[in-house]
C-alpha cells in the first residue's frame, strides 16, 4: 500500500511539473515573440520613402444600396481583365548583388540545404536552381501553399532580402517553417550564393 501511494504521488508531482512548464513555455512564447522589421528605404533626407499608391490597383468600394439604374448598367458591364502574370524571369543587375558567394554557400550548407536543393530536385521546399529574377510560386512540380501562389512577383535580391528576414512574417500562410536570417550580411551572402546557380 506504501509503495501504490508513493508511486501515486511520483506521477502526480511529475504531472504538476510537465503541466508547470508547458504553461512557461506558451508564456515565453506569447510576453517574447518578437517579429523582424522589414526593410524600408530612407530618403536622402532620413525620412522613410513610402511606395506610391496606384488608384487603379486598389480595390472597388463596395456599390450604393439604393443605386440609380444609370449606376445598374455600370456595373453590368463586364469587369476589367485581371493584371498579367510576372515574366518567368527577370534579368538582375549583378552591381544589386554585394554578399559573399562563398560565405553565402557555407551558410546555404548550414541553414538552408536540409529543405532546399541544387542539383535541380525538389524536396520539403522548391529547388533553387535559378531562383534569382525567377517568377514566385513557379518551379513546376511543386505544390505551394495558396499563400506563396498569391505571393505573385520575381524573386529579386531586394525581394528575397525581405523574405528571408522572416518568410512567416513576409508571407503570413506559407508552408516555410525556416524563422529567417535575421543578419544582414548572412541574407546577402545567401543571396550572392543562389545567383551562382544555373537556372
Amino acid at each position: 500500500m506504501l509503495v501504490k501511494t508513493h508511486i501515486t504521488k511520483i506521477g502526480v508531482t511529475l504531472f504538476a511539473v510537465a503541466l508547470f512548464y508547458g504553461f512557461i513555455y506558451m508564456l515565453s512564447n506569447s510576453l517574447f515573440a518578437t517579429r523582424p522589421a522589414t526593410a524600408v528605404a530612407v530618403g536622402a533626407d532620413g525620412r522613410a520613402l513610402l511606395p506610391s499608391v496606384d488608384e487603379a490597383a486598389m480595390p472597388a468600394k463596395a456599390p450604393a444600396a439604393a443605386a440609380p439604374a444609370a449606376d445598374a448598367a455600370e456595373a453590368a458591364a463586364p469587369a476589367e481583365p485581371a493584371a498579367p502574370p510576372p515574366p518567368a524571369y527577370v534579368e538582375v543587375d549583378p552591381a544589386t548583388i554585394t554578399g559573399d558567394a562563398k560565405a553565402g554557400e557555407e551558410k546555404f550548407n548550414k541553414t538552408c540545404k536540409a529543405c532546399h536543393k541544387i542539383d535541380g530536385k525538389n524536396a520539403v521546399g522548391p529547388h533553387l536552381n535559378g531562383v534569382i529574377g525567377r517568377a514566385t510560386a513557379t518551379v513546376e512540380g511543386f505544390k505551394y501553399s495558396t499563400a506563396m501562389k498569391n505571393h505573385v512577383g520575381n524573386w529579386t535580391p531586394e525581394r528575397l532580402d525581405i523574405y528571408l528576414v522572416s518568410p512567416k512574417a513576409e508571407v503570413p500562410g506559407t508552408k516555410m517553417s525556416f524563422v529567417g536570417l535575421p543578419e544582414a550580411a548572412d541574407r546577402a551572402n545567401v543571396i550572392a550564393y543562389l545567383n551562382t546557380l544555373p537556372r
